[in-house]
């Protein structure tokens, strides 16, 4: 099920790992850019780029226990994936906290099922972060209800009732009406950029008064100019320094991460970089 990759200072076994970094190399409902299934990899290669002490948590990534279980096997029918990522996640011990590194943004729901029924949480226990460019609220997209345009639309029937996204600025009109009518939160960028992420981000978690979040990153949700590389790339989107914010807010209480839609083949490096240190971060402040 899973094929052996390595995470930079990802030097522990599963057995005593407080951290589990899995590759999600999926991209079959791609619909601009496709290429994402090559992300995990990317990101990897990426992350030795960077020392393993951080000043500001003042820790070692290499004494954090790291351990990178390689990627999952997803194969190309989204329900086969779904599937796989649900009893791949099943496999994870308790203790370690995981690291999806994908691979499109279609995987996030899957994670989120499995993530409720592992640990056995009712729907108001895991409050839901999402940073996106796009709502993801279709019904359906591309002959499928598995897309990666539908992935909000998936997290929220799992009966999650504590959820919210930053750095929409895409969306149909049908997606923003449903929104509307079932009253689920969402900030733009631009309220971003005019209120800071901060305050965006108090008023995101007013509702959350669980004890754990899951964190989504869409690479897509930052500007182009930060990173570039993404399956459906938006303009006018959050800065690299939002997206640290928010893990340094959120790491605390997170239950999991995941970083997705990252497209190597448009990349010079920047973009793989990016998402290697937003992962890094998110494992420093939670180890902090």
């Amino acid at each position: 099920m899973f094929q052996r990759g390595c995470f930079a200072d990802a030097e522990r076994g599963i057995d005593d790992a407080r951290y589990a970094v899995v590759g999600l190399p999926f991209d079959a409902t791609a619909s601009f850019r496709s290429g994402s299934r090559d992300g995990p990899d990317a990101i990897r290669l990426a992350s030795y780029n960077f020392e393993s002490y951080d000043y500001y948590y003042g820790l070692d990534l290499a004494d954090l226990g790291i351990c990178d279980l390689g990627n999952m096997e997803l194969g190309a029918d989204p329900a086969y994936a779904g599937q796989t990522i649900r009893e791949g996640i099943a496999m994870l011990p308790d203790s370690a906290v995981p690291v999806f590194l994908g691979g499109e943004h279609s995987v996030t729901p899957a994670i989120v099922e499995a993530l409720l029924d592992r640990d056995g949480c009712g729907p108001g226990d895991l409050g839901i972060v999402v940073l996106d460019a796009h709502l993801d609220l279709r019904d359906e997209y591309g002959c499928t209800s598995y897309s990666h345009a539908c992935a909000s639309r998936r997290i929220l029937e799992k009966g999650v009732l504590a959820y919210a996204s930053i750095g929409i600025r895409s969306g149909s009109r049908e997606e923003f009406e449903f929104a509307a009518e079932n009253e689920i939160p969402f900030f733009t960028a631009r309220d971003v950029r005019e209120k800071g992420i901060d305050l965006v981000l108090d008023r995101a978690m007013q509702g959350m008064d669980c004890e754990r979040l899951y964190l989504s990153i869409d690479l897509d949700a930052l500007d182009p100019s930060f990173a570039p590389a993404v399956g459906n790339p938006e303009p006018f989107g959050l800065t690299s320094w939002d997206a640290k914010r928010v893990i340094e807010r959120t790491a605390p209480r997170a239950a999991g991460l995941d970083i997705t839609e990252l497209t190597p083949g448009y990349d010079r490096g920047e973009t793989a970089l990016l998402a290697a240190r937003l992962a890094r971060e998110f494992m420093a402040a939670k180890g902090r």
